[in-house]
């Protein structure tokens, strides 16, 4: 079986065309989990935690750990290439209002990550060159001084990126691999020298930082790892654009987290040995840090430039510019690529998913340039608080992920996937609470990083409000989990925020009236600090009032359009009423003059002494409304299975036997047309089983004549259906139909299945078809639990493949399919048994004597049900044998007249009934049997199924009056 999801087809672009090699895949992958952070973090985060060594560990644990969410993408990239990365495998496997959420998430994610390398680059020059950009106005947020020069530094940076992912996909992947081999190759040129520099590793002392127990070091650092890898996945958006199998992800993954973890290590061993003069070790210089200036307050480049001079600052910082570009670019290019999925799936305006003639999303690359053009104004210390909320989004995308992999692997029963999706679930789970309630101090974010997340939570929640009034196609609103979610991160995070905010004013006030030395001074400072606390409390209130505002508007919305469906149920339910009627009135009054078509046909085609050519006449009239008559059944079962009244009747099958009736059915037909036609069941072992056996042989049939009819002459067809396995009382097969003949379109392929879909050509033109029967097909194979698959080639030919599991039949059952008698015998054991024909058409009821009697059964008639009835009251207990009863008849349809012969006395009231009617649903069969009929034969008659009927009810009857008499 071919696992699928939903079976989802690649949107790419017009005129996309693969272009990203394995490098450049690493490139991106690396680049955009490892940016200017590496510089910085290891002086201000990775020291202070766990030291040298107990940093390196935790980083290449933490690889590890991404690496898990990794195997998850890589299975999910195989099955979903849409760009979109987990918010296509979201609303794919999960529901759209899944994939909304993970949208809105890696959104703030990736642009904030794009924000933090646009500014960083201005951070990095002042650090490395000084004031040179400090010039033009300036004001300070948060503390940090804003200079117009470094701004428009970061706007240029946003805008040669921008411009380069624009003009040209190749040109945009050249730079970002050039800007990544320069990150990782600055990194490890000045690891190297610092190391030679420095004494080798024996000279860093201490190994870990003097924060607690070593362990406790290492998981201080591991929990950062989603923050210190975000983007490692970003490939998973440009699955559509690889140049190779996805199944080589797996190893670019692990190539672009190992070397992430490498570079992060690196520097921070660099770090531990930059100690500049006057400190003792690295742990007095990164305590002092605070204090520090330039490249000395950089320890990263300080030791850099203590190793190789001026020349190791300038191959740090074209490592680091390196880095700042490969961020940029590679969050481009995924945010790009989500924003194109997104204009496709949701009220997104559309001109988000325009594409250039490379298949590139310029729009949206534009859009998000100029949004994060606007960013800079704001200083670092405020981008620096919508990063740290990508630590809690990293964690919800990767629990995510790990949740789609299990659904599909449980789906498609692959343990393997399952335990993967399981661990990696509960992991990610583990991150977020860590962060939302931190165990640790480094892991708490800053009080306006809560607010940040409050605040897009509840857009968020208010642009979900939105989509589900615009969606018409009702793909949103389906998933309450969703919203709620929304709600109860709004009321958490809130909590969080407002007890922090409280916590940190009222260690202000205690500070200051320590400091204080008049009663006026304490009593003034603690009236402010009451007035702060109340002020947090009304925002506090208010974000929650506005969050039930919003909910309210979704619930509103919701009801009405329940309201408006439960209206359409109705509405589609009187329609389907009035459909099914109307077909059923419909083949019943089709029916009726088919029978008196195929009945003087079967009975003319007896005669002997009819010439040649007034046979093959005859043969062309049944041949003509049999297949009429198939018509009929295709549109009645379609109906049927679309309204749901379809239900499988399971009963004992050989399916050995099956396949030599259809190689029978079809051999003439094959050798006319001189087609090479095989079939072979030597693969099957349990033969016997439990299934729907007519429906099972329409399936194949349906297949077969497909292939017949889609071969030419000369060509071959092959149907072969072989065991792959048993266990459990049930087994599994796989059946293959295979021909080479026309074969088809690859976009035909993809509509094969849809209702009253035919290929229009000139090849096919004078083929008859409805196009049901390949979308009947499909729908009996999924009623049976089982999978279909077409594999085609234009002119080449096509093979469909099914995979199917059957309960195995019990002694009992094979037994029944095995009678004692053989099929001669049978017949004449109905010569001389008295039939009462109850039929309103006189030529219908012609029709069965001439059969009937031709079986040597001897026939009375009656013409309608009143009739039967007062034939059977007056006549002798053993004047019929058995009743033949139509149902549309006047006076007296059938299944009343069937009520009232079961209301007489025994043994008039016992005589077997069968319905022979051109109502022929599952419902009149049902019908049949509740007014006390034994069995049911369809209109137009089949002498065969019509002999095998009365054969089959006859010696039940026979069985139990022997049983009674015993």
């Amino acid at each position: 079986m071919k696992p699928t999801v939903d079976n989802n087809t690649t949107l790419r672009s017009p005129g996309a065309k693969p272009y990203l090699s394995p490098v450049a895949v690493w490139a991106l992958a690396f680049g955009c989990s490892v940016g200017w952070g590496c510089f910085v973090m290891p002086g201000t985060t990775f020291l202070p935690i766990a030291g040298p060594l107990g940093s390196v560990i935790g980083l290449l644990v933490g690889a590890f750990i991404m690496m898990m969410f990794g195997m998850s993408y890589q299975y999910l990239m195989k099955r979903c290439s849409d760009p979109g990365g987990v918010y296509s495998y979201a609303k794919t496997i999960l529901g759209s209002d899944h994939g909304f959420l993970c949208a809105w998430i890696l959104i703030i994610t990736y642009t904030a990550i794009i924000w933090a390398n646009s500014t960083a680059l201005s951070l990095l020059v002042r650090f490395v060159f000084g004031d040179i950009f400090c010039f033009g106005f300036s004001y300070e947020i948060a503390g940090y001084t804003v200079y117009l020069g470094e701004v428009l530094l970061s706007i240029a940076a946003l805008a040669l990126t921008c411009a380069v992912c624009v003009v040209s996909k190749r040109l945009s992947a050249w730079v970002q691999t050039i800007s990544a081999i320069a990150l990782f190759g600055g990194i490890t040129v000045c690891f190297i020298a610092v190391l030679l520099h420095n004494g080798g590793l024996p000279a860093i002392k201490p190994l870990f930082s003097g924060a607690g127990d070593p362990s406790v070091q290492i998981f201080g650092i591991v929990i950062l790892a989603p923050w210190a890898f975000i983007g490692f996945e970003s490939i998973s958006h440009s699955t559509s654009e690889f140049r190779f199998s996805v199944r080589k992800t797996p190893v670019i993954m692990a190539a672009a987290l190992l070397t992430g973890a490498l570079s992060y290590g690196m520097l921070t061993v660099c770090a531990s040995l930059s100690a500049p003069d006057g400190f003792s070790s690295w742990t007095e210089y990164i305590a002092a840090l605070s204090s520090l200036d330039g490249i000395t307050g950089l320890p990263t480049f300080n030791a850099a430039r203590a190793a190789m001079g001026d020349a190791g600052l300038l191959v740090l910082f074209i490592a680091a510019v390196g880095g700042v570009v490969t961020g940029l670019i590679a969050n481009y290019i995924a945010l790009s690529r989500l924003f194109y999925s997104l204009s496709h799936d949701t009220p997104l305006h559309v001109s988000m998913g325009k594409v250039n003639r490379q298949g590139i999303p310029y729009v949206a690359l534009i859009v998000i340039a100029s949004v994060s053009a606007i960013m800079p104004f704001f200083g670092r210390t405020a981008i620096g608080w919508i990063v740290d909320v990508t630590t809690i989004g990293a964690s919800i995308v990767y629990a995510y992920t790990s949740a789609c992999a299990f659904t599909v692997g449980r789906r498609e029963k692959l343990i393997k996937v399952q335990i993967v999706g399981a661990v990696g679930f509960v992991i990610a789970l583990g991150f977020s609470i860590v962060y939302l309630f931190p165990i640790v101090s480094r892991t708490a974010l800053a009080t306006e990083s809560y607010m940040i997340l409050i605040l897009w939570s509840l857009i968020g929640m208010v642009m979900f409000s939105i989509l589900i009034r615009r969606d018409t196609t009702r793909a949103h609103g389906k998933s309450v989990v969703v919203w709620m979610s929304l709600m109860l991160l709004i009321l958490l995070v809130s909590h969080i925020w407002v007890t922090q905010k409280i916590a940190s004013e009222a260690a202000d006030v205690v500070l200051d009236v320590g400091s204080s030395v008049g009663a006026q001074d304490v009593s003034s400072r603690v009236y402010e600090y009451s007035s702060l606390v109340t002020r947090n409390m009304i925002i506090h209130t208010t974000l929650v009032i506005a969050s039930l505002i919003v909910i309210f508007s979704i619930f509103s919305t919701f009801r009405k359009r329940e309201s408006y469906i439960e209206a359409e149920r109705i509405l589609a339910e009187k329609n389907s009423r009035a459909k099914s009627t109307f077909l059923s009135n419909m083949s019943h009054d089709i029916r009726t003059p088919m029978n008196a078509v195929t009945g003087y046909t079967a009975l003319a085609l007896r005669e002997e002494g009819i010439s040649d050519k007034l046979r093959s006449y005859l043969n062309n009239i049944d041949t003509s409304s049999r297949y009429m008559l198939s018509i009929i059944n295709d549109i009645l079962d379609m109906s049927r299975i679309e309204s749901g009244k379809m239900e499988l009747d399971l009963v004992p099958a050989d399916l050995v036997a099956v396949i030599d009736e259809i190689e029978s059915i079809f051999r003439h037909q094959m050798e006319a047309k001189q087609l090479a036609f095989t079939s072979d069941s030597s693969g099957i072992s349990d033969r016997y089983v439990v299934c729907d056996k007519n429906r099972l042989y329409r399936i194949i049939m349906n297949l077969v004549s497909n292939a017949f009819k889609f071969t030419p002459d000369g060509g071959s067809i092959s149907l072969v259906m072989k065991q792959t396995g048993s266990g459990g009382g049930s087994a599994d097969y796989v059946l293959s139909v295979k021909d080479n003949g026309i074969g088809m379109s690859p976009e035909f392929a993809e509509k094969i299945f849809e209702a009253f879909e035919r290929e229009r050509t000139t090849t096919v033109s004078g083929i008859q078809g409805t196009g049901l029967g390949m979308s009947i097909t499909k729908r009996f194979v999924e009623m049976m639990g089982g999978s279909i698959e077409v594999i085609t080639e234009k002119d080449k030919g096509t093979e469909f493949v099914i995979t199917l599991s059957f309960p195995i039949a019990d002694d009992d059952q094979i037994r029944s399919l095995k009678p004692d008698d053989d099929d001669s015998a049978s017949r004449r054991a109905l010569e001389g048994k008295r039939v009462l024909l109850v039929e309103d058409n006189p030529i219908n009821s012609e029709i069965a004597t001439m059969m009937l009697t031709h079986e040597g059964l001897v026939v009375d008639a009656a013409g309608d049900g009143r009739q039967a009835v007062d034939k059977v009251a007056d006549a002798p207990d053993d004047a019929y044998d058995i009743i033949l009863m139509d149902i549309q008849m006047q006076v007296m349809n059938g299944y009343e007249a069937a009520e009232a012969i079961r209301a007489l006395p025994s043994p008039k009231g016992d005589i077997p009934i069968i319905a022979m009617t051109a109502n022929t649903s599952s419902e009149d069969i049902q019908a049949a049997r509740d007014a006390g009929m034994q069995g049911h034969v369809a209109k137009p008659i089949e002498v065969d199924k019509m002999i095998d009927t009365l054969i089959k009810i006859l010696s039940e009857r026979t069985v139990r009056s022997n049983d009674q008499r015993s």
